[in-house]
């Protein structure tokens, strides 16, 4: 099993092991595991045809070439359980053929339906663990895992531009005046702020529309989801401290921010001061 995401990550996954009960955190990790290992898939020359029948084999229960034995296993054993439906997992790995080679998105809207198929379908997975599981409740999970996904992108930024993916939709690169010569650069102009604000503002709509399912939990539940919640917001009121400077140190909450972090969602506040 790979090893877990450990405390001194720059931005640890939300919700890995906060807020589990004894009974379904080791599914909660076995999920993850899946997810985070799919980032970095087995490289693979059957090209789509590979892809496709990978998705066929996690849907059936079956090893894959993606993946060690110990992940798939775990991660069906997760669902059989909690009576998880494997096609969120097989989701997942169709997603997954993304992330080998260049990645880039001409317009929000394909960038959207990316993250829809590879962090929803995983947030789905997860709610579903935590009860939430109705059609309401799944609109909101989406933004969620909308919220989540985009705020890591922006914080990670020059670390895709480095592998060479943007998860900036093309169309509003050319519409900034920004070319990806200067993101690549770091180079902090007018323009490269206000491209970033963008994405910032469209990642905080998201956790907005998000904050419905913090009262459809129990309430030891909804205190970790607000953690999480919470968490996220605080990385974004970081990024915009720095002048939206992602380049010149890795985004990080400090130990104060974590605390405050946890003092709000405890004292059930749901916006930073």
């Amino acid at each position: 099993m790979d090893a877990a995401p450990k405390a001194t990550d720059h931005l640890p996954p939300p919700f890995y092991d906060d807020g589990w009960p004894r009974k379904t955190a080791p599914a909660a990790r076995a999920l993850w595991h899946w997810h985070l290992r799919l980032a970095h898939p087995a490289a693979a020359s059957g090209g789509a045809a590979f892809f496709e029948e990978e998705r066929r084999r996690a849907e059936a229960a079956e090893p894959l070439r993606l993946l060690p034995d110990a992940v798939t296993e775990a991660a069906y054993a997760a669902c059989r359980a909690h009576s998880l439906p494997r096609t969120l997992l097989a989701d997942q790995v169709a997603a997954s053929a993304r992330w080998l080679g260049p990645l880039r998105f001409d317009a929000y809207a394909a960038l959207d339906a990316f993250v829809g198929q590879w962090a929803g379908a995983h947030a789905r997975l997860l709610a579903r663990l935590a009860g939430l599981s109705a059609s309401w409740q799944t609109r909101h999970v989406d933004e969620l895992a909308r919220a989540f996904f985009l705020t890591a992108r922006l914080a990670r930024l020059p670390d895709d531009l480095s592998r060479d993916r943007l998860f900036v939709p093309l169309d509003e690169v050319a519409q900034a005046g920004v070319t990806l010569d200067d993101l690549r650069a770091g180079t902090i102009s007018p323009a490269v702020r206000k491209l970033l604000w963008k994405q910032a503002v469209r990642a905080r709509d998201a956790f907005a529309q998000a904050l419905p399912l913090a009262g459809d939990l129990p309430r030891g539940r909804r205190r970790a989801f607000k953690r999480g919640w919470l968490g996220g917001l605080e990385v974004l009121n970081e990024i915009e401290r720095r002048g939206f400077d992602v380049w010149t140190r890795p985004v990080t909450l400090s130990a104060v921010q974590r605390f405050r972090v946890r003092l709000q969602a405890l004292v059930g506040k749901t916006a930073f001061r």
